[in-house]
């Protein structure tokens, strides 16, 4: 597991590749995509820190108040100790780039506050501010592949 926080940096570093900066929004939404996605195919999680049900979507605190600072949009990264990213992680993180690294923040906000989703049902068994743990985030998007009709070697 990662500090999430290195996730976020990877994120800001492969937007700045394609000269491209990234909202606070985007790298909260694409780091909690790339840990659902995680879940999902490896049953493992990918980062270790606490994800909220916050008004705009799932948040990770740490990485909001690390990143916070720099306004909304994104230039540097922050600094955080941990083990390299694997090649395998850094393969599915990439992917998560591809598939939802253009989107707007709007359009990845509302992905992560759909109808019976984990921050949904998060929002309303315990209310704002509310853990989402990881036994809501897995079969979310286990699902997810299921209804798209992917196998696991397509994501």
């Amino acid at each position: 597991m990662y500090d999430a926080r290195q996730i976020a940096n990877w994120f800001v570093e492969r937007a700045r590749r394609d000269k491209r900066i990234l909202s606070i929004m985007s790298v909260l939404k694409l780091v909690y995509i790339a840990h659902g996605w995680h879940l999902e195919m490896r049953n493992a999680p990918l980062i270790r820190n606490k994800i909220e049900a916050w008004k705009h979507g799932p948040v990770i605190p740490d990485v909001y108040n690390s990143f916070r600072r720099q306004g909304i949009n994104i230039r540097d990264v922050v600094p955080v100790e941990g083990a390299a990213i694997s090649a395998y992680d850094a393969h599915l993180l990439e992917e998560v780039y591809r598939l939802y690294g253009h989107l707007p923040a709007t359009r990845l906000s509302d992905m992560t506050h759909e109808p019976g989703g984990p921050w949904d049902t998060a929002t309303k068994m315990w209310g704002w501010f509310a853990p989402i743990p990881n036994e809501l985030i897995r079969p979310h998007y286990v699902a997810k592949r299921q209804s798209a009709g992917l196998s696991q070697t397509n994501a």
